[in-house]
């Protein structure tokens, strides 16, 4: 039984719009393109000579690199959940087992977290767009976080705020809006606005309450 064929490297030039990568010739025609830095960990030079399972091993390392780098990018914008990794790599089509591999990478120096990026996320919400703790809960939920991450998260976070309060003060900024208005009618918008914001049927009442015992609206 033979040796399995091999093929030989015979030109590795530096690629005109990107100088970071390599273009690899094989017995004479173009194979494919490679980051510098592929080249320089396997050590790929003109005469050398590559087995189909080299090949294989190179190509998957270029395509994790690829993989990286996309993640990197997409991290430049914010902090994102594993899940939002997992689901950008898979999207651009990158394989399961190269998207994991990635994931994990990032995670283990710290560049993926779901707990940090849970409490990030819950501060960020309540500052610019405050909302309860079931939306909070929901919003992560969607972004793959788990249950008791999520909850710590929320916890964490509403040990400095009041929801009560929280609902009051968003009710106030929108009082023009219920101005006029009968008490009920009044009172059926400020409660459906207030449970699409996330808030629970308790805190919504104890804000309505409020809201009349200080008389902040006119009915007509």
């Amino acid at each position: 039984m033979g040796s399995p064929p091999k093929r030989k490297i015979t030109q590795i030039s530096v690629q005109k719009k990107n100088p970071h990568r390599r273009s690899v010739f094989l017995d004479g025609e173009f194979a494919f393109g490679l980051n510098e830095e592929i080249v320089a960990k396997y050590d790929l030079q003109v005469d050398s000579q590559l087995e189909d399972a080299d090949l294989l091993q190179i190509l998957q390392k270029e395509e994790t690199l690829k993989a990286k780098d996309a993640a990197l990018n997409y991290l430049s914008v914010r902090a994102r959940s594993r899940k939002e990794i997992v689901d950008k790599l898979t999207q651009k089509g990158y394989d399961k087992d190269i998207v994991a591999q990635v994931t994990d990478d990032l995670e283990e120096v710290g560049l993926v977290n779901d707990s940090e990026f849970s409490r990030a996320w819950v501060k960020e919400r309540l500052h610019i767009r405050p909302r309860g703790r079931r939306m909070l809960g929901q919003e992560l939920w969607q972004k793959g976080i788990a249950k008791e991450v999520a909850e710590k998260a929320i916890q964490e976070a509403f040990e400095k705020v009041d929801e009560g309060q929280l609902a009051i003060e968003l009710l106030k900024k929108r009082l023009s809006r219920y101005q006029g208005l009968d008490k009920n009618k009044a009172k059926r918008r400020m409660t459906d606005f207030l449970l699409r914001r996330g808030f629970d049927w308790e805190t919504v009442k104890q804000a309505l309450t409020a809201i009349w015992e200080e008389k902040e609206i006119d009915e007509n």
